[in-house]
């Protein structure tokens, strides 16, 4: 992967990471760790990360690959799910603007993990346009 794709995905996920942490804190503080925690436990996303993992197994790994992405992907979704939700605790009704820019700071985060999975996991399969 190009060192300015690689520097974008970083650079997205290290947006991420410090966004979920001062607005999980600051919601943590006001008292909203129950709504992240109900959830957080909700199944629909381990089932999904569990299909993910199930499908890596069973799925030949082709020619160029160390390992099935889906496997990456399994294990990455439920981190990112994971920021979100202590993205949401932030504020109790964030004002629309800021909505949209942690809906698209924290949806660029499964691209930007995606594209690094691909990287490991099968490098060979990497698109043209991420390498140059």
């Amino acid at each position: 992967m190009s060192l300015l794709a690689w520097s974008i995905c970083c650079a997205w996920l290290t947006a991420a990471i410090l966004v979920a942490a001062q607005r999980g804190r600051r919601g943590v503080r006001e008292g909203r760790w129950p709504l992240a925690r109900a959830r957080l436990l909700s199944p629909t996303l381990y089932l999904f990360s569990g299909y993910l993992l199930v499908a890596a197994l069973v799925t030949p790994i082709s020619p160029g690959e160390s390992v099935s992405p889906l496997l990456g992907l399994a294990l990455a979704l439920p981190v990112l799910w994971s920021l979100a939700t202590l993205s949401a605790i932030g504020e109790r009704r964030p004002a629309r603007a800021t909505a949209l820019l942690l809906g698209v700071l924290h949806g660029g985060t499964v691209p930007a993990a995606a594209a690094i999975v691909l990287v490991f996991a099968s490098p060979r399969f990497v698109p043209a346009w991420l390498r140059q």
